[in-house]
């Protein structure tokens, strides 16, 4: 299934710069993520949000704040 191209983006770099886990699922924290992507984009809340309600990633919490949430952790399901 195709995604926007913002979702494709934000799962691509979570691969990238995440760790694999003992369930196989790529993880990142959500500060070690806001520091990557946010010299791409400002949006990354919103992408995030999009891309978990689409089945793509995991996260715990309604909404994602910078330094507050930093030690939250976003694992791609895909």
């Amino acid at each position: 299934m195709i995604y926007c191209p913002e979702v494709e983006e934000l799962c691509l770099i979570i691969r990238r710069t995440g760790e694999v886990g003992e369930d196989g699922h790529v993880s990142v924290t959500f500060g070690q993520l806001f520091e990557t992507y946010v010299t791409i984009s400002n949006k990354v809340v919103g992408i995030l949000l999009r891309a978990r309600k689409h089945g793509l990633v995991h996260f715990e919490g309604e909404m994602l704040w910078q330094g507050k949430d930093d030690d939250v952790v976003i694992t791609l399901l895909q």
